[in-house]
Protein backbone atom coordinates (compact mmCIF):
# COMPACT_ATOMS: atom_id res chain seq x y z
CA UNK A 1 0.00 0.00 0.00
CA UNK A 2 1.02 3.73 -0.96
CA UNK A 3 1.86 5.88 2.54
CA UNK A 4 2.30 9.70 2.48
CA UNK A 5 5.21 9.94 4.25
CA UNK A 6 6.84 12.86 6.68
CA UNK A 7 9.21 12.94 3.44
CA UNK A 8 6.78 13.57 1.22
CA UNK A 9 5.07 16.54 3.07
CA UNK A 10 8.72 18.05 3.40
CA UNK A 11 9.23 18.01 -0.17
CA UNK A 12 6.09 19.68 -0.42
CA UNK A 13 6.79 22.75 1.35
CA UNK A 14 9.76 22.88 -1.27
CA UNK A 15 9.04 25.72 -3.92
CA UNK A 16 12.01 27.13 -4.89
CA UNK A 17 12.84 26.32 -8.71
CA UNK A 18 15.83 24.19 -7.57
CA UNK A 19 14.36 21.44 -4.61
CA UNK A 20 18.11 19.84 -3.23
CA UNK A 21 17.20 16.81 -0.99
CA UNK A 22 19.97 15.05 0.53
CA UNK A 23 19.68 11.54 2.11
CA UNK A 24 20.30 8.64 3.68
CA UNK A 25 19.56 5.14 3.01
CA UNK A 26 15.48 4.44 3.43
CA UNK A 27 14.72 7.73 3.31
CA UNK A 28 12.16 7.90 0.98
CA UNK A 29 14.25 10.46 -1.30
CA UNK A 30 12.61 8.62 -4.28
CA UNK A 31 9.30 7.30 -3.46
CA UNK A 32 9.00 10.90 -1.93
CA UNK A 33 10.02 12.91 -5.36
CA UNK A 34 8.15 10.62 -7.91
CA UNK A 35 4.16 11.02 -5.80
CA UNK A 36 4.83 14.43 -6.01
CA UNK A 37 5.46 14.54 -9.89
CA UNK A 38 2.93 12.36 -10.34
CA UNK A 39 0.49 14.51 -8.98
CA UNK A 40 1.34 17.21 -11.01
CA UNK A 41 0.94 15.21 -13.84
CA UNK A 42 -2.41 14.46 -13.43
CA UNK A 43 -3.12 17.46 -12.17
CA UNK A 44 -1.65 19.80 -15.14
CA UNK A 45 -2.53 18.78 -18.59
CA UNK A 46 0.56 18.66 -20.71
CA UNK A 47 3.30 18.93 -18.59
CA UNK A 48 6.44 17.27 -19.78
CA UNK A 49 8.53 15.97 -16.56
CA UNK A 50 12.22 14.09 -17.35
CA UNK A 51 13.43 11.63 -14.85
CA UNK A 52 17.42 11.33 -15.72
CA UNK A 53 19.99 9.21 -13.89
CA UNK A 54 23.30 8.05 -15.06
CA UNK A 55 22.56 5.14 -16.88
CA UNK A 56 19.30 3.29 -18.63
CA UNK A 57 20.50 -0.14 -16.11
CA UNK A 58 20.74 2.60 -13.16
CA UNK A 59 17.09 3.92 -14.27
CA UNK A 60 15.42 0.42 -14.89
CA UNK A 61 16.37 -1.18 -11.19
CA UNK A 62 15.65 2.16 -9.82
CA UNK A 63 13.46 5.12 -10.94
CA UNK A 64 11.42 3.38 -13.53
CA UNK A 65 10.96 0.72 -11.21
CA UNK A 66 9.75 2.73 -8.74
CA UNK A 67 7.51 4.75 -10.80
CA UNK A 68 5.89 2.14 -11.93
CA UNK A 69 4.97 0.51 -7.63
CA UNK A 70 3.95 3.78 -7.31
CA UNK A 71 1.36 4.16 -10.14
CA UNK A 72 0.60 0.45 -9.61
CA UNK A 73 -0.11 0.70 -5.99
CA UNK A 74 -2.26 3.71 -6.81
CA UNK A 75 -4.48 2.28 -9.43
CA UNK A 76 -3.17 4.18 -11.71
CA UNK A 77 -0.48 2.37 -13.65
CA UNK A 78 -2.29 1.47 -17.62
CA UNK A 79 0.45 -0.97 -19.89
CA UNK A 80 -1.07 0.46 -22.92
CA UNK A 81 0.21 4.48 -21.74
CA UNK A 82 3.62 2.70 -20.99
CA UNK A 83 6.17 3.00 -24.24
CA UNK A 84 8.86 1.00 -23.43
CA UNK A 85 11.00 1.83 -26.57
CA UNK A 86 11.10 5.63 -25.57
CA UNK A 87 10.54 4.59 -21.66
CA UNK A 88 7.98 7.21 -21.08
CA UNK A 89 4.61 7.05 -19.09
CA UNK A 90 1.81 9.38 -20.91
CA UNK A 91 -0.85 10.69 -18.67
CA UNK A 92 -4.59 10.47 -20.23
CA UNK A 93 -4.24 14.44 -19.86
CA UNK A 94 -1.17 14.59 -21.99
CA UNK A 95 1.19 15.00 -19.59
CA UNK A 96 4.22 12.27 -19.41
CA UNK A 97 7.34 11.34 -17.29
CA UNK A 98 10.12 10.29 -19.87
CA UNK A 99 13.10 8.95 -18.39
CA UNK A 100 16.87 8.60 -20.11
CA UNK A 101 20.43 8.45 -19.15
CA UNK A 102 22.63 11.56 -18.34
CA UNK A 103 25.31 9.60 -21.21
CA UNK A 104 22.57 9.95 -24.04
CA UNK A 105 23.59 13.47 -25.77
CA UNK A 106 20.86 13.65 -27.80
CA UNK A 107 18.58 14.37 -25.08
CA UNK A 108 20.92 16.39 -22.93
CA UNK A 109 20.86 18.68 -25.76
CA UNK A 110 17.32 18.08 -27.30
CA UNK A 111 14.27 19.48 -26.54
CA UNK A 112 13.01 21.53 -23.47
CA UNK A 113 11.19 20.16 -21.06
CA UNK A 114 8.61 21.63 -17.68
CA UNK A 115 10.06 19.58 -14.48
CA UNK A 116 13.26 17.78 -14.46
CA UNK A 117 14.38 15.24 -11.58
CA UNK A 118 18.02 13.99 -11.61
CA UNK A 119 17.96 10.69 -9.08
CA UNK A 120 21.43 10.94 -7.83
CA UNK A 121 23.19 13.72 -9.09
CA UNK A 122 26.46 12.94 -7.72
CA UNK A 123 26.65 9.96 -10.09
CA UNK A 124 26.80 12.21 -13.09
CA UNK A 125 28.75 14.98 -14.51
CA UNK A 126 28.18 18.82 -13.79
CA UNK A 127 27.91 19.78 -17.55
CA UNK A 128 25.31 17.55 -18.01
CA UNK A 129 23.04 19.11 -15.25
CA UNK A 130 23.78 22.17 -16.45
CA UNK A 131 22.91 20.99 -20.00
CA UNK A 132 19.53 19.50 -18.88
CA UNK A 133 18.86 22.68 -16.16
CA UNK A 134 19.27 25.54 -18.88
CA UNK A 135 16.44 23.47 -20.90
CA UNK A 136 14.05 23.14 -17.75
CA UNK A 137 11.12 25.58 -17.35
CA UNK A 138 9.85 25.35 -14.18
CA UNK A 139 11.31 23.12 -11.44
CA UNK A 140 14.30 21.35 -10.76
CA UNK A 141 14.90 17.86 -8.36
CA UNK A 142 18.18 17.16 -7.24
CA UNK A 143 18.62 13.78 -4.96
CA UNK A 144 21.56 12.29 -3.37
CA UNK A 145 23.48 9.68 -0.72
CA UNK A 146 25.19 12.38 0.71
CA UNK A 147 28.77 9.72 0.51
CA UNK A 148 31.16 12.67 -0.15
CA UNK A 149 31.28 16.15 -1.39
CA UNK A 150 30.41 17.21 -5.00
CA UNK A 151 29.79 19.43 -7.82
CA UNK A 152 26.20 20.57 -5.97
CA UNK A 153 28.55 22.06 -2.78
CA UNK A 154 30.88 23.82 -5.18
CA UNK A 155 28.13 25.29 -8.17
CA UNK A 156 25.00 25.02 -6.74
CA UNK A 157 24.56 24.96 -2.54
CA UNK A 158 23.58 28.30 -0.88
CA UNK A 159 22.30 29.69 -4.08
CA UNK A 160 19.18 32.15 -3.83
CA UNK A 161 16.57 30.18 -6.20
CA UNK A 162 17.24 26.92 -4.22
CA UNK A 163 15.87 24.74 -1.81
CA UNK A 164 17.95 22.64 0.41
CA UNK A 165 16.35 19.37 2.25
CA UNK A 166 18.13 16.57 4.37
CA UNK A 167 16.14 13.44 5.21
CA UNK A 168 16.67 10.37 7.14
CA UNK A 169 15.10 6.75 7.62
CA UNK A 170 12.93 8.40 10.56
CA UNK A 171 11.02 10.68 7.62
CA UNK A 172 9.68 7.82 6.08
CA UNK A 173 7.14 5.75 7.27
CA UNK A 174 6.79 3.30 5.31
CA UNK A 175 10.81 2.21 5.86
CA UNK A 176 11.44 -1.76 6.54
CA UNK A 177 11.91 -2.98 9.63
CA UNK A 178 14.84 -4.43 8.27
CA UNK A 179 16.30 -1.46 6.97
CA UNK A 180 15.97 0.35 10.49
CA UNK A 181 17.69 -2.94 12.62
CA UNK A 182 20.48 -2.18 10.69
CA UNK A 183 20.71 1.12 10.60
CA UNK A 184 20.38 0.73 14.54
CA UNK A 185 23.19 -1.91 14.41
CA UNK A 186 25.28 0.67 12.22
CA UNK A 187 24.75 3.04 15.05
CA UNK A 188 25.84 1.04 18.02
CA UNK A 189 29.09 -0.16 15.62
CA UNK A 190 29.65 3.61 15.22
CA UNK A 191 30.73 4.48 18.86
CA UNK A 192 33.87 2.34 18.30
CA UNK A 193 34.42 1.76 14.71
CA UNK A 194 35.35 4.72 12.07
CA UNK A 195 34.09 3.16 9.44
CA UNK A 196 30.60 2.38 10.58
CA UNK A 197 30.95 6.06 12.10
CA UNK A 198 30.81 7.35 8.72
CA UNK A 199 28.30 4.97 7.41
CA UNK A 200 25.95 5.93 9.85
CA UNK A 201 26.50 9.59 9.56
CA UNK A 202 25.89 9.28 5.77
CA UNK A 203 23.42 6.05 5.46
CA UNK A 204 21.86 6.76 9.04
CA UNK A 205 21.35 10.37 9.40
CA UNK A 206 21.65 11.48 5.43
CA UNK A 207 24.71 14.27 6.41
CA UNK A 208 27.71 14.76 4.25
CA UNK A 209 30.35 11.99 4.74
CA UNK A 210 33.75 11.02 3.52
CA UNK A 211 34.73 8.58 0.37
CA UNK A 212 35.93 5.27 1.72
CA UNK A 213 39.69 4.42 1.05
CA UNK A 214 40.48 7.95 0.97
CA UNK A 215 44.39 8.76 2.02
CA UNK A 216 43.80 11.29 4.33
CA UNK A 217 40.23 11.40 6.57
CA UNK A 218 40.82 14.16 9.13
CA UNK A 219 40.44 17.16 7.24
CA UNK A 220 37.68 20.14 6.98
CA UNK A 221 37.42 22.60 4.33
CA UNK A 222 37.90 26.29 5.37
CA UNK A 223 39.78 29.43 4.98
CA UNK A 224 43.73 29.51 4.24
CA UNK A 225 46.07 30.78 7.36
CA UNK A 226 47.59 34.02 5.85
CA UNK A 227 49.61 34.94 8.64
CA UNK A 228 51.79 31.71 8.52
CA UNK A 229 54.90 31.42 6.68
CA UNK A 230 53.85 29.32 3.13
CA UNK A 231 55.42 27.82 0.13
CA UNK A 232 54.44 26.21 -3.08
CA UNK A 233 54.67 22.52 -4.19
CA UNK A 234 54.51 21.82 -8.24
CA UNK A 235 53.65 18.42 -9.08
CA UNK A 236 54.63 17.78 -12.81
CA UNK A 237 52.43 15.86 -14.33
CA UNK A 238 52.76 13.41 -17.69
CA UNK A 239 50.24 13.36 -20.10
CA UNK A 240 47.67 12.36 -19.73
CA UNK A 241 48.13 13.17 -15.55
CA UNK A 242 47.76 16.99 -14.91
CA UNK A 243 50.36 19.45 -12.99
CA UNK A 244 49.15 20.57 -9.36
CA UNK A 245 50.20 23.91 -7.95
CA UNK A 246 49.29 23.69 -4.01
CA UNK A 247 49.93 26.62 -1.34
CA UNK A 248 51.18 24.95 1.68
CA UNK A 249 51.75 26.36 4.96
CA UNK A 250 52.60 24.78 9.02
CA UNK A 251 50.99 25.84 11.75
CA UNK A 252 53.50 24.13 14.26
CA UNK A 253 51.24 25.16 17.40
CA UNK A 254 48.51 23.56 16.03
CA UNK A 255 50.27 21.08 14.35
CA UNK A 256 47.45 22.21 11.79
CA UNK A 257 48.51 22.05 8.00
CA UNK A 258 46.72 24.19 5.13
CA UNK A 259 46.60 23.45 1.77
CA UNK A 260 45.46 25.47 -1.08
CA UNK A 261 44.78 24.20 -4.84
CA UNK A 262 46.39 26.86 -7.13
CA UNK A 263 46.45 25.51 -10.65
CA UNK A 264 45.69 21.96 -11.53
CA UNK A 265 46.26 22.23 -15.44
Amino acid sequence: MFQRTTAINKILKLNKRTKAIQGGTSAGKTYGILPVLIDKCLKQKGLEVSVVAESVPHLKRGVIKDFKKILESTQRWSREQWHSTDSRYTFRNGSYVEFFSADDNSKLRGARRDILYVNEANNIEFESYSELSVRTKQEVYLDWNPTHRFWYHEHLEGDEDLDFLILNYLDNESCPESAIEYILKAKEKAKTIPYWDNWYKVYGLGQTGMLQGTVFSNWTTGEFDISLPYCHGLDFGFNPDPCGLVKVAVDQKSKKIYLEEKAYL
